[in-house]
């Protein structure tokens, strides 16, 4: 038996993650979809107020402009938008982190016996935390035999933590071309293109570009974690691998 996504053949995370990316993607499409006819019915309701009561002397015709501006408390659809999508990168990247976890908790198991003592297995954490830093998730994958820390990965944490910690400004030369998008940017205006201080341009194709380069590294690092938890071949390695992952600081193991 081998690993096989199409037959089901993959780790618990695997699947967990699975889930998780199908609800990511449903929500960027679904958000678009509800949002684009909620913001015209509400921008049809208030043309249909205003002219109404519209009267020639007293209005300039456009008034409807500030009745839809209060309808919708100032959240325009553009910037609706980009909070939706600027969610789905961060929870993408995030459950991308929560995989590599628990798919090497299910790779190591909790426990095992040795001479007739039993010893729990933990993944390294910094104090008071319960999950393992970054660095301790790479290495252990590499041990497995996996890099997970691509090019990818790491452009996309780094634009998980500028959505994170800046709400997504650049703030920054550096910030500004390591992040602007100049395919999306070719048939734009110059006045709506990236610039310090705006924002950092998303949109629907570069985000699920993000997710589909994150389910690659996932597809590779499943496959040997699944080996070790649940085929024969892999098993026989759970012991090098775990003398590997102690040398290399990523695990603590404890008598109970």
């Amino acid at each position: 038996m081998t690993w096989n996504e199409d037959s089901g053949t993959v780790s618990r995370a695997f699947d967990d993650w699975k889930w998780n990316d199908r609800e990511n993607r449903a929500f960027l499409r679904l958000s678009a979809q509800w949002s684009d006819k909620a913001y015209q019915q509400t921008w049809d309701e208030a043309q249909e107020s205003f002219a109404a009561r519209f009267d020639p002397d007293r209005h300039y015709g456009d008034e409807h402009v500030d009745m839809f501006d209060d309808a919708v408390d100032g959240l325009w659809p553009t910037a609706y938008t980009w909070i939706t999508e600027a969610s789905v990168v961060k929870n993408a990247v995030t459950a991308f982190e929560v995989y590599l976890e628990k798919a090497l908790h299910e790779a190591l198991g909790s426990s095992f016996v040795k001479d007739g003592t039993k010893y729990t297995i933990k993944l390294a954490a910094p104090p008071r935390f319960e999950s393992p830093g970054w660095k301790t998730l790479v290495t252990a994958h590499k041990v497995l035999g996996t890099n997970v820390e691509t090019d990818e990965v790491t452009w996309a944490r780094e634009l998980r933590h500028l959505l994170t910690h800046q709400n997504g400004e650049l703030r920054s030369e550096d910030a500004l071309q390591r992040f602007r998008d100049r395919d999306a940017e070719r048939d734009q205006d110059q006045i709506i293109r990236a610039h310090i201080g705006g924002k950092v341009p998303l949109g629907a194709v570069r985000v699920l570009k993000i997710l589909d380069s994150l389910a690659t590294v996932i597809r590779a690092a499943d496959e040997p974690a699944w080996a070790m938890c649940w085929s024969r071949p892999g098993r026989e390695r759970w012991g090098e691998a775990m003398a590997n992952l102690y040398r290399q600081k990523c695990i603590v193991i404890e008598p109970v």
